[in-house]
Parts: structure tokens; C-alpha cells; sequence
């Protein structure tokens, strides 16, 4: 089974950080602003990265879930240990450097308006932490692509040698590790989205 616990505990902080924003994002609904949009892409840069992770995943299991994938599907296995799944997961991930600058140009001043001290404390904690998690969270996340390619390595030699039940075994043995991290990231994303929606709509009340 490979070993993500890196990517399953970055998962559960976004996941945390974003719902302590979520808690007190209501408020800002009594003071509209046009950084609402700002706001809506810097939640964006976040669930572009969960995206991309999770499609990493569910391509990699399908090999192994789709009856017959290994044997019709064999250039995806191809291109997954030829590092499809690293330049698919770079190209599509949000960036940190993106969020801070969205933050302190657009948000920061909104935020300290609108909420008491300890929620901005919070929320300003929340997104100093976005700002900043290229160097661990979001890498920890993105390095499941090259994980599941290693993986595919192994799969493709036993496709190689015809041994398709023990390809597929090789595949589903990713299950359990992938599972809990893509619940997590499912979660976190419904919130994201639901965030989002809220301040694109407020964007038009402005």
C-alpha cells in the first residue's frame, strides 16, 4: 500500500482552515464589498489543487475498478508511469503566492472591518496559512501524483509479465490509503464551492 499519511494530514488541515472560515463567513454578508470576488478566487486557488489531486486518484483506481480497464486502458497506464499524472496535477493546482497577494490587497482590510478581533485573528491565521503552504500542504498533496505513478510502474510490469489479477490487485492496493484523503478532499471542496458561490453572487448585490 503506498504511503500518503503526509498528503491525508495536509487534507485534514486545509480542511480545518477552511472551516473556521466557513464559520464566520456569514458575516461578511452585512458588509458587501467588491473583494468578494477576489475572495471567491482565492477560495479557487485552493480547490484547484484538491481537484487536481483527486482526478490523479480516481484515474489511477480506475485501472484497477473498471472491469477489463488494464487490458483496454493500456496507454493510460502507459502515460501515468510516464508522469502524466505530475504535469496534470502542476498544471491544474492552485498557488499560494496567488492567495497572499489576493489577501493583502484585497481582503485583509475587508476582513478587519467587518469581524470582531478573534475572528479576524482566526481568519487572518487562516489565510498567512494559505498563503504560505506551497512548501508543505499543497506539496504534500501534489507528490500523490508522483506515488501513484511509481505505483504504476510496478502494475505495468506485472501487465508485461500477463499477470493481469495480479496488475489489478497492485492497483486496488492504493484503496485504502486513497480513500480517507479523497473523502477529506471531497469534503473540503463542497465547502469551498459553497463559500465561493456565496461572495460571486455578492459580488453583483455590491
Amino acid at each position: 500500500m503506498i504511503e500518503i499519511g503526509a498528503a491525508v494530514k495536509a487534507a485534514e488541515e486545509l480542511d480545518k482552515a477552511i472551516g473556521i472560515f466557513a464559520k464566520v463567513a456569514g458575516k461578511l454578508k452585512a458588509n458587501p464589498n467588491l473583494a468578494a470576488q477576489k475572495l471567491a478566487q482565492a477560495l479557487a486557488e485552493v480547490a484547484k489543487t484538491l481537484q487536481a489531486v483527486d482526478n490523479s486518484a480516481s484515474e489511477f483506481l480506475s485501472l484497477g475498478i473498471d472491469e477489463g480497464a488494464l487490458a483496454k486502458n493500456s496507454k493510460l497506464l502507459l502515460d501515468i508511469e510516464g508522469g502524466k499524472l505530475t504535469t496534470e496535477v502542476e498544471r491544474g493546482r492552485g498557488h499560494c503566492h496567488v492567495i497572499s497577494a489576493i489577501y493583502w490587497k484585497y481582503l485583509d482590510k475587508w476582513f478587519e472591518r467587518t469581524f470582531q478581533k478573534d475572528d479576524y485573528a482566526s481568519v487572518k491565521n487562516v489565510f498567512l496559512r494559505l498563503g504560505d503552504a506551497d512548501s508543505d500542504l499543497f506539496h504534500y498533496l501534489a507528490e500523490v501524483a508522483s506515488k501513484l505513478e511509481k505505483e504504476a510502474g510496478d502494475v505495468l510490469k506485472f501487465v508485461l509479465n500477463n499477470e493481469a489479477a495480479n496488475a489489478r490487485n497492485r492497483v486496488l492496493l492504493a484503496l485504502p490509503a486513497l480513500s480517507p484523503l479523497r473523502k477529506t478532499m471531497s469534503n473540503t471542496m463542497q465547502k469551498l464551492y459553497s463559500i465561493q458561490g456565496q461572495f460571486v453572487d455578492m459580488t453583483t448585490a455590491v
